[in-house]
């Protein structure tokens, strides 16, 4: 028969005899070497540090002068707080870096004196170290002395607090060649492409007479493409900027892709991966639920519509109920403003999933209109605010009034198109509209238009390869007639004409514009309230029905929303 070997291993006696070895060192007992460092003098055995480092094993059996004295001084070691930490790691197999031991130090002493594994216990201490302010000098140390696994996490940390590091002082002062590295990366987590290029001009300006000329590299490193319009156009205004020819002929060229996009058709753009991670939905927010219009009451629901896959899905639940709103999304985020609810606004962050409420209003509104334009909220009209225009500004989070529409109009419709915004339709006390005002946000002046042919309050309205649509809607104040067509204004040629009409006849209802389509949702006919949705082809001219809302809704609002991909169910 054979015989079976077994190794057995007394944990209990390797510690003991680890602890025996340290008393020793401590008391000084049989020691054969003095570490001399710092002027200061630590006796240890020389079998001992031979077994745990290369560096004292080649040491002590070559012939350096070493090998005959029993001091051995290490010139190169400046801390002898951590040589005395790395000994005892030597003899223990433990560490303890406290405030007085710096990590870095330790981990240069681990490394003189070859011990691989108290580098690996002090790079990992490392990682659990990094912050905003210190990643970029650590993934520097950590590159420096080949400790591929902390430089990894510090690239990783900067590259996923991206908006944050940059504020940092080591961000400042970043060579060109690593900013290029860092600004050009893909996995970059930003909430807009706008704050890559926040960092590279305060990168620049912070010594903008040796980096001034590495600006045009850097902004060839920016995804253009993922910027709004009105940032480069604030960006083609930054002095820096306008200075070099080449600087404005990039940021021109960014701006090209908004305003002749077909001549990039068949070129590569690829966004951050952040920025990629989202898809397009239809926001419905509000409205009254029910089957007929005997009932009114208000729903705080709140669904996402699938346009690619006619797919809905709830979403977290508006903080109040609210119906006869207004909403539109602005600076990433949906803001929901008047109507018939305790709240007067609040917002939708789709990074969190959540609402806020509580928002500052000027004041409550009933049946107003709420339009983005230029990061910027144009809130008109409304009963008891019939010809106000405020704006609200949700960086600032500032309201002002800027101007009075001529009409005083509620249950209107406002279109942003171009530099403009189209005010439309409508009531006042006394009668239905088919009058329509223009409004320039930036000079805050107002312009008659062409009346719309029919009047129409309570219709849904948007812009579409230049034009504007508005369709259904009542046609008088008795809530009897209801207005079934669809007509189309042409700014070129400055009149209004009638287009195919959609199926269902309909009030109260919302559009949105989602590439070359325009689609209706929800509203409501003289008795019934609808859940129908209907496409609209421009090319075709034709309507047709499309999908159907999870439930009857009227007076709701529907808002195109970038919303990240972790929030849509995977069956979608």
């Amino acid at each position: 028969m054979g015989t079976v070997e077994q190794r057995l291993c007394d944990i209990e006696f390797k510690e003991e005899l680890l602890s025996k070895l340290n008393e020793l060192r401590n008391e000084s007992t049989l020691c054969d070497a003095t570490l001399r460092i710092e002027g200061q003098d630590f006796a240890a055995h020389r079998c001992v540090l031979s077994a745990a480092s290369p560096y004292f094993r080649s040491l002590f059996t070559s012939g350096f002068k070493e090998n005959e004295s029993n001091v051995v001084e290490l010139q190169e070691i400046k801390s002898a707080a951590a040589a005395s930490e790395a000994l005892r790691f030597i003899y223990t197999g433990e560490v303890l870096i406290n405030a007085s031991i710096n990590a870095q130090t330790l981990y240069k002493v681990a490394d003189y004196l070859i011990i691989p594994s108290l580098k690996t216990k002090v790079s990992e201490y490392l990682k659990e170290s990094i912050d905003a302010t210190n990643c970029l000098q650590l993934e520097s140390f950590a590159a420096q002395f080949r400790c591929e696994s902390l430089e990894e996490a510090a690239f990783a940390f900067a590259l996923e607090n991206f908006p944050s590091v940059v504020k940092s002082d080591d961000f400042n002062a970043l060579d060109f060649e690593k900013v290029k590295q860092l600004v050009s990366h893909d996995e970059i987590i930003v909430s807009r492409e706008e704050e890559v290029y926040d960092a590279v001009i305060s990168w620049v300006k912070h010594d903008i007479l040796s980096r001034e000329c590495l600006l045009p590299e850097l902004l060839r490193c920016l995804r253009l493409f993922s910027m709004s319009k009105y940032s480069l156009r604030e960006i083609l205004m930054e002095e820096l900027v306008i200075k070099s020819g080449t600087c404005t002929n990039i940021l021109h060229e960014g701006k090209d892709f908004f305003l002749f996009p077909d001549d990039f058709m068949g070129r590569s753009f690829k966004p951050r991966a952040c920025l990629n991670n989202n898809e397009s939905v239809v926001i419905i927010t509000g409205g009254h639920n029910g089957i007929d219009l005997s009932q009114q009451t208000a729903t705080n629901n709140t669904y996402s519509f699938l346009l690619s896959r006619k797919h809905w899905f709830p979403l977290s639940t508006m903080p109040y109920p609210r119906t006869r709103h207004g909403a539109a999304v602005c600076c990433g985020q949906l803001f929901v403003i008047g109507g018939n609810s305790s709240d007067p606004m609040c917002s939708f962050n789709p990074k969190q999933n959540n609402w806020i409420s509580g928002m500052l209003e000027a004041s409550k509104r009933v049946h107003c209109s709420v339009t983005a334009f230029h990061e910027e909220l144009y809130v008109i009209g409304g009963e008891d605010h019939w010809n106000s225009i405020d704006k609200y500004n949700p960086t600032l989070q500032e309201w002002t009034k800027v101007a009075s529409t001529k009409t005083g109009r509620a249950a209107h419709c406002a279109v942003a198109m171009g530099n403009l915004i189209y005010v439309l339709g409508g009531f006042d006390e006394s009668a239905c509209h088919k009058c329509v005002e223009c409004f320039d946000p930036l000079t805050e002046q107002l312009a008659d238009k062409p009346c719309m042919t029919y009047a129409r309050r309570f219709a849904g309205a948007a812009a579409l390869g230049g034009n504007i649509f508005i369709v259904g809607g009542y046609a008088d104040m008795a809530w009897e007639t209801l207005q079934a067509s669809c007509e189309m204004f042409d700014p070129v040629v400055n009149q209004w004409s009638l287009v195919s009409s959609p199926v269902i006849p309909r009030a109260a209802c919302a559009m949105v514009r989602f590439d070359d389509h325009l689609y209706l949702f929800g509203g409501e006919d003289t008795k019934y309230k609808l859940d129908s949705v209907e496409c609209y082809d421009v090319q075709g001219d034709k309507w047709e029905l499309f999908s159907t809302m999870p439930e009857k809704l009227s007076c709701l609002q529907a808002s195109v929303l970038l919303l990240p991909k972790k929030y849509i169910p995977l069956d979608v």
